[in-house]
């Protein structure tokens, strides 16, 4: 009796860690506020010093790929290599910061499983986000004229992949 009752405990125990390892707070919350995320999510934001005010400023969008070329990002695609304007996440909370990731995809108007496969495709596989995460591809945090960024997302490409996959699979939620 004793040693089930010691198991259903350790069971239980387990749950919670399992349930503690699919938060987002978390898993991927810190990695969202890394500065390679927040430089281009807050590139249009001119409250929050965006590089569009500063020193990019002036340049049009058309502009872009005569630095951030194919041969720097490693994208196939040069004109997709800035963020959209509006997505910023840089100082918020972790559930602020969740809560804008479930907005940009319009979470309230798909289904749990529909969502789950547009996060896991933008997350997992969208180039700017690669770019981010450290050692993901060989032009990970590459600029132009030879330059590095910093602050890119920590850990590589296994953990954030493994982060991503608990979270939506332990349903995505902002806690």
């Amino acid at each position: 009796m004793l040693r089930s009752v010691l198991v259903l405990w350790l069971l239980f125990i387990a749950s919670l860690a399992w349930a503690e390892d699919t938060r987002f707070s978390t898993l991927l919350a810190s990695k969202f506020q890394s500065m390679a995320c927040t430089n281009c999510h807050d590139f249009f934001e001119k409250s929050r010093k965006g590089r569009a005010f500063g020193t990019h400023k002036g340049r049009t969008p058309a502009e872009c790929t005569d630095c951030h070329d194919s041969s720097t990002t490693g994208f196939k695609d040069e004109d997709e290599w800035f963020a959209r304007s509006g997505l910023f996440t840089s100082g918020m909370s972790s559930q602020k910061t969740c809560q804008a990731v479930m907005a940009a995809q319009q979470a309230q108007f798909k289904s749990k499983s529909l969502l789950a496969r547009q996060l896991e495709k933008h997350l997992l596989e969208d180039p700017r986000v690669q770019w981010a995460i450290e050692g993901a591809t060989p032009q990970s945090g590459q600029l132009p004229e030879g330059k590095r960024a910093t602050g890119l997302v920590p850990g590589g490409v296994a953990e954030w992949k493994a982060h991503v996959l608990a979270w939506i699979k332990g349903g995505m939620t902002c806690d």
